[in-house]
């Protein structure tokens, strides 16, 4: 007599568990698309502190506060003037998935 209970019970709660499915869809909504930082554009103005074959950094003072940013450059970056230690620049950027600050623009301020 126990087994047709426990039975009875199983099939009761399947039942009531395809119900509740059919009443109550699941519903997956795909996540919005990732924006990653690569999207956003910045800016930095400063002293050129070293180059190397591929980028370059530049020293930033923002008030008291002074930092070096590093920059790659790559094929798209636009350059106007020469960038060389010592220069004067100001780099328009992105930063990549990787943290990786892309140059997008360069003009170094020439001096005249």
């Amino acid at each position: 007599m126990k087994s047709i209970s426990l039975v009875r019970i199983g099939v009761f709660a399947a039942s009531l568990a395809t119900l509740a499915s059919s009443a109550f869809p699941i519903t997956f909504q795909a996540a919005p698309p990732k924006q990653g930082m690569a999207t956003v554009n910045q800016s930095a103005s400063g002293k050129v502190s070293a180059v190397a074959n591929g980028g370059f950094s530049l020293d930033v003072k923002a008030g008291d506060a002074s930092s070096t940013l590093q920059f790659v450059v790559d094929a798209k970056t636009k350059v106007t003037g020469s960038v060389k230690v010592g220069a004067t620049a100001s780099v328009e950027y992105r930063t990549d998935d990787n943290g990786r600050n892309i140059a997008t623009s360069i003009v170094v301020q020439t001096n005249g």
